[in-house]
């Protein structure tokens, strides 16, 4: 469909001019500043704040705070039922529009800030959909129920899936009573609320408050590092203290966090245990995937020569790493972000172990 018949639909629909250059210009940049949306619409710029501003009052756009003022599409779903109402015409551009907006934006952002938690979830959604390695949920009890779906369906891929239900400020956290046939690995709970955060792959972490905001917003991130911070918070904040209620598999123990492993590990190893392990990772040189199985031959802990037999949590936010005795050698294993060890560790599996 061309462009200038799909902006007379969108008129016809109740849109202005300026209104329709907008939004289709925004369904083909994506995400972008809409002082750089007008200029290629030809619309005054001294209008399209106004623009912009009636288009998200209709749930047409979404604007994102950055340096500049952004804008974006928004799921066109109020979109394409208000089209489709009105006839052929309307329907084809109704179905045009679902596939301009399907399409990846035009450049990857690092961080984004978004005013609705809504699409945050759904970003969420989607990027658990994808998942391939790891997934961290933490939210409350409806959320959770929102995502269960996804998260349920990324597990049976073979995804790890660490979930945590929070309370809430009126009472106890709600923990569903039909978990124990569900594929996420690990369920826990917590007593206080706790925000929605999700981090998926290391790659991928989505953030927002479900209390003391006085406004809604969230947080999208697209980069490793600035995910792990995501993760180490979930990990110390919300998992660690959080009281498991399910396992998927009891006599399995799997870590996606290589503190969380040595914390438990360094204790067996101090009662004489020999531990079995397989890590899947990624080789710090050539950034393949790799897998290591062998026998747990040592736990370093930075620089410090002596052995810590019960690491706590602070102990290991420094540099730590395993090393794995192989039948082709010692590899050395660190963690999130590993740079001098031989592999960067993702998922952590205990094979046995021998008292």
């Amino acid at each position: 469909m061309e462009t200038d018949r799909l902006r007379e639909a969108l008129e016809r629909a109740g849109l202005t001019e300026y209104q329709a250059a907008v939004y289709l210009g925004l369904l083909d940049q994506g995400t972008a500043p809409v002082v750089d949306v007008a200029e290629r619409a030809g619309v005054p710029t001294s209008q399209v704040y106004d623009v912009v501003r009636t288009l998200e009052d209709r749930g047409f756009v979404e604007t994102v705070e950055r340096d500049r003022l952004h804008a974006r599409a928004d799921e066109p779903g109020e979109v394409l039922d208000e089209l489709r109402s009105t006839g052929e015409l309307l329907a084809d551009a109704a179905d045009e529009i679902e596939d301009r907006w399907e399409r990846p934006d035009p450049e990857e952002h690092r961080v984004s800030v978004v005013k609705r938690q809504r699409t945050v979830i759904e970003n969420a959604r989607a990027a658990i959909d994808e998942a391939s390695v790891s997934v961290e949920f933490g939210g409350t009890a409806e959320q959770f129920a929102d995502l269960r779906p996804a998260l349920e369906t990324a597990a049976e891929r073979g995804v790890v899936v660490h979930a945590l239900i929070g309370g809430s400020i009126d009472g106890p956290v709600e923990i569903p009573d039909d978990l124990s046939e569900s594929p996420i690995t690990e369920i826990r709970r917590l007593g206080k609320p706790a925000s929605f955060h999700t981090a998926v792959d290391r790659r991928q972490g989505f953030l927002s408050p479900n209390v003391h905001g006085d406004e809604e917003y969230g947080v999208q991130v697209g980069d490793d590092l600035m995910t792990f911070h995501f993760h180490w918070t979930f990990l110390t904040c919300d998992w660690v203290p959080g009281e498991r209620v399910h396992l998927a598999d009891p006599d399995e123990a799997v870590y996606v966090s290589i503190e969380e492993f040595i914390r438990h590990a360094a204790v067996l190893r101090e009662e004489g245990a020999t531990l079995t392990i397989t890590v899947h990772g990624r080789d710090t040189d050539s950034g393949e995937s790799v897998t290591v199985r062998g026998e747990l031959v040592d736990v370093r802990f930075g620089g410090r020569e002596e052995q810590v037999s019960r690491p706590t949590y602070d102990e290991l936010g420094g540099t730590v790493s395993i090393v794995v005795g192989t039948d082709d050698g010692e590899v050395e294993i660190g963690g999130w972000g590993a740079i001098w060890e031989d592999v960067e560790a993702e998922i952590v599996r205990v094979d046995g172990f021998t008292e």
